[in-house]
């Protein structure tokens, strides 16, 4: 009788430890579709960046010029702030770096100068907005440790409600980024991440990140892309927020490498 129930406890732990293993192969596999979704060979848009004081006030519109390219699976992107006149001609230049930390470059109109963005300081206000440097650019899959928290999660963002997974994902490489874990809203349809929130090691919501608008855009050599077209962060320590918005936008019209070099930074000329 003792053994039968030994036996009966080792096989519901058994069990248990399975199904812990299976759900984060799942979240693993889920992440990888979503990272994994198709990306232009370029694109050129134009962005409307609103930052939006604690009580809803937009205090500052920005409107910035983004240029991309992808090249061996390897993603580049340059941002050039068009406007107001307190940060126009400021430019952000990030490069993918296949197995290295992606570099990243700011030129200050105010300094005349280009300086590298360097890893300690990429935890820092993306140029003054509630997006960090880090932000900037998608984590890959092997970063983090996926765990699937609930298969069938209903999640409403813009006013819309849809049917997720919702995963933690917690940092195990490149740490050096401003929060201990993230949980991502997956949507089944789209495999966007339509919800972001993001902790501090006290397990304290510190960030949000939300997809307002997405949809579908046919590129130039007729393929589909998800388009995220507005998304809202907001601060939760400051309650200030920032919203950005495609306002236009093409995909696969090939456009000059000249972008995404520093001389390009220096001079905003090809």
């Amino acid at each position: 009788m003792k053994k039968s129930k030994i036996l009966s406890r080792v096989f519901g732990i058994t069990l248990m430890l399975s199904a812990a293993f299976a759900f984060a192969d799942d979240a693993t596999e889920i992440v990888k579709k979503s990272l994994g979704l198709p990306v232009p060979d370029y694109s050129v848009s134009t962005l409307l960046m609103d930052l939006i004081d604690k009580n809803g006030n937009v205090t500052e519109h920005r409107v910035i010029q983004q240029f991309g390219n992808r090249k061996n699976g390897i993603t580049s992107t340059v941002f050039d702030f068009k406007s107001p006149a307190s940060i126009k001609s400021t430019r952000v230049l990030q490069a993918e770096k296949s197995n290295k930390d992606d570099d990243k470059w700011i030129y200050l109109p105010s300094l005349k100068t280009t300086r590298r963005i360097a890893t300690a300081e990429r935890s820092k206000a993306f140029v003054g907005s509630d997006y960090t440097y880090n932000d900037m650019t998608l984590r890959k899959l092997t970063d983090d440790e996926h765990t699937m928290l609930d298969e069938n999660c209903s999640v409403t963002v813009g006013g819309k409600s849809y049917s997720s997974w919702k995963i933690k994902s917690f940092p195990v490489a490149n740490k050096a980024i401003e929060y201990a874990y993230r949980i991502q809203y997956i949507d089944k349809s789209s495999y966007l991440p339509l919800k972001q929130e993001f902790y501090d090691k006290k397990d304290k919501m510190i960030k949000t990140a939300e997809l307002l608008d997405h949809g579908v855009v046919t590129g130039a050599k007729g393929t589909e892309y998800q388009l995220r077209k507005c998304q809202l962060v907001k601060n939760l320590v400051t309650g200030h927020s920032t919203k950005v918005t495609v306002d236009k936008i093409e995909f696969d019209n090939p456009i000059s490498d000249t972008y995404f070099t520093q001389n390009w930074l220096n001079t905003g000329k090809k």
